[in-house]
C-alpha cells in the first residue's frame, strides 16, 4: 500500500536528570529515537514507557507526554518554552540547562497517511516503544538524517521523509509482530476483505470504481461494505477513491511535465473543469499554480544550520 509520511519538524532533545520535559499535544505522531541514555516517557492514563538506546517511541496524536532521564522526581520544563529554532527549521529542546543531558533523543512530528486519504494511526490510543538497537539500518538512517539536517541541500526534506518512513515501517512491523498486538493500529490489516478493496483502488485509481464493485471485491454486501469501510477508515468508499485520485494527480503534477489534460484522464476524471474544482478544494490551488509552486519549492535549497554540527559534537564528547 502507499504509505505517505510527512515530517513536520525534526528536533534534538536533551534531558538532564532532575528535569522533566513536557510536550504539547499535537495532531500528529510524535516519534522519539533514543540516541543515548534511557527514556522514561509518561502519558496520562498509561503505564510509564521505558526505552533504552536505539529504541523508537511513538506518542499517538492529541496525547500529552513527558520525558525524564530516570524515575526520580523532576522539575517540570515545558518543551515549547525551552526551544530554539534554527533557520533550517530544526528545533532544539533543552531540558539540560545548557549542559549535557543523560538522555539525548532525535525527535520528529510525523503525519502518516494511506495515499493521502486517512491517517493510519487514527485508531492508535496507546504509546508504543520498540527496541530497534539490533537493526543497523535504523541507526544508520538516523545518523544520515542528523547529517542532512545539519547541512541541508537539495532534496533534504524528501530524503529525511523517506528515511523516517522506513524507520516507521520497522516500528510497525515489530509492534504487530508481538503477541497480542492491536492490529486495529492499521485498519486495513484488521480485515483482509477491506484490504483487498483498498488495494484495488490504490493499484488502479482511474478505474470506474463504485461502491458495488468495491463491495464485490471485498466479497461483502454493498451496505455492509459501505458501513464497515466508514467505521474503519473514517471516510466513505467513494471519498477514499476521490482522495486517492487527487493524491496521484498531485504527485504527477510535482514529478512530471505531463499536460494537465492527460493527468486529468489518467487519474479517472471525465473533464478538466471537474478535476480542477476538486483539486482546488483539496489542495487550495488549481493544478497549474500547484505545479508552479512545487517547481519553485524543489529549487529552494535550505541554508545550513549554523553551529549544529559543533553543537552535536560537543554533546557527544560530553
Amino acid at each position: 500500500m502507499t504509505l505517505d509520511v510527512a515530517v513536520r519538524n525534526f528536533a534534538i532533545c536533551e534531558v538532564r536528570s532532575g528535569y522533566r520535559l513536557v510536550g504539547t499535544p499535537v495532531d500528529a505522531i510524535m516519534v522519539h529515537y533514543v540516541l543515548a541514555g534511557t527514556l522514561h516517557m509518561a502519558v496520562p492514563g498509561h503505564e510509564t514507557v521505558i526505552c533504552g538506546p536505539g529504541s523508537v517511541a511513538m506518542v499517538p496524536p492529541r496525547l500529552q507526554s513527558s520525558m525524564t532521564a530516570d524515575a526520580k522526581p523532576a522539575e517540570q520544563i515545558v518543551g515549547v518554552e525551552q526551544a530554539t529554532v534554527s533557520r533550517g527549521g530544526l528545533l532544539v529542546f533543552d531540558a539540560a540547562k545548557g549542559g549535557p543531558g543523560e538522555l539525548r533523543m532525535a525527535c520528529g512530528l510525523i503525519v502518516a497517511s494511506l495515499s493521502g486519504s486517512f491517517g493510519i494511526f487514527d485508531k492508535l490510543e496507546v504509546p508504543i516503544c520498540e527496541d530497534l538497537s539490533d537493526v543497523e539500518f535504523v541507526r544508520h538512517a538516523y545518523s544520515v538524517m542528523l547529517d542532512e539536517i545539519a547541512q541541508p541541500g537539495l532534496g533534504t526534506h524528501a530524503l529525511t521523509g523517506a528515511l523516517m518512513k522506513t524507520c516507521l515501517v520497522m516500528v510497525i512491523r515489530r509492534f504487530l509482530g508481538r503477541p497480542g498486538a492491536d492490529e486495529a493500529l492499521i485498519g486495513a490489516l484488521a480485515d483482509p476483505r477491506l484490504a483487498a478493496a483498498v488495494a484495488a483502488v490504490l493499484d488502479k485509481p482511474a478505474a470506474p470504481h463504485t461502491v458495488a464493485r468495491l463491495a464485490a471485491i471485498a466479497r461483502m454486501s454493498r451496505s455492509t461494505f459501505a458501513r464497515k469501510f466508514t467505521e474503519v477508515f473514517g471516510i466513505g468508499p467513494m471519498e477514499f477513491v476521490a482522495k486517492t485520485r487527487l493524491y496521484h494527480a498531485a504527485d504527477l503534477l510535482r514529478s512530471t511535465k505531463l499536460p494537465i489534460k492527460v493527468i486529468t484522464a489518467s487519474v479517472g476524471f471525465a473533464s478538466r473543469s471537474h478535476f480542477s474544482r476538486a483539486f482546488r478544494d483539496a489542495y487550495g490551488s488549481d493544478p497549474s499554480n500547484f505545479r508552479k509552486a512545487a517547481a519553485i519549492a524543489a529549487l529552494d535549497v535550505p541554508r545550513p544550520l549554523p553551529g549544529l554540527r559543533r553543537h552535536l559534537a560537543l554533546r557527544e564528547d560530553a
